[in-house]
């Protein structure tokens, strides 16, 4: 192959240079996939490092499991926040406070709509309408000002869309290189 590109070796050079590019959009267009689908992506991050791309250690630490999707977060979010909600309310004292403080407690009752202010409630809707609206770092953001009391039953959720968020920015900045 060599002795072949002698002759024309500008012409081979391009050639092999192209047919890397081209192996490394393939690749990385298998790991936003993946990212999407929530499987694994180990097979198309060894052919990008077999093309020469440095790929991001978050990645690799995530490629043989896949990260949550969007939708797994959207649905496993209901339930944290119900829990989020419930720690809000005992911790305050909200939980037993007259009839209408009983029946939101019991029923684990949460606003579904964004709402103002600074409240557990309405902080979590805003933090599920954001998620919704694929704006997770927003929903990162605004689950971090509740209480640690609120907070701790949303820590394994937090720690799934941190996992995503971080696999999501490592892949733009590799698609950045790529490109």
């Amino acid at each position: 192959e060599i002795s072949a590109c002698l002759v024309g070796s500008e012409m081979c050079i391009r050639d092999s240079d192209s047919a890397v590019a081209t192996l490394r959009r393939a690749a990385l267009t298998q790991v936003l996939t993946a990212l999407d689908t929530g499987s694994d992506f180990a097979p198309a991050l060894s052919d990008l490092r077999e093309t020469g791309a440095e790929v991001p250690d978050v990645l690799v630490d995530q490629a043989e499991t896949g990260v949550p999707t969007q939708a797994a977060l959207i649905e496993s979010f209901p339930e944290a926040a119900r829990a989020a909600l419930a720690a809000a309310r005992a911790e305050s004292g909200d939980a037993v406070a007259g009839v209408g403080g009983f029946l939101k407690s019991q029923l684990g009752i949460r606003s579904l709509s964004p709402q103002e202010g600074d409240d557990p409630d309405a902080v979590l809707s805003r933090a599920e309408a954001a998620l919704a609206e694929g704006r997770l770092s927003d929903a990162l953001t605004e689950i971090a000002t509740l209480s640690e009391a609120a907070r701790a039953p949303l820590d394994g959720w937090v720690a799934e869309a941190t996992r995503r968020q971080e696999a999501l920015a490592a892949a733009e900045a590799l698609a950045e290189t790529v490109n």
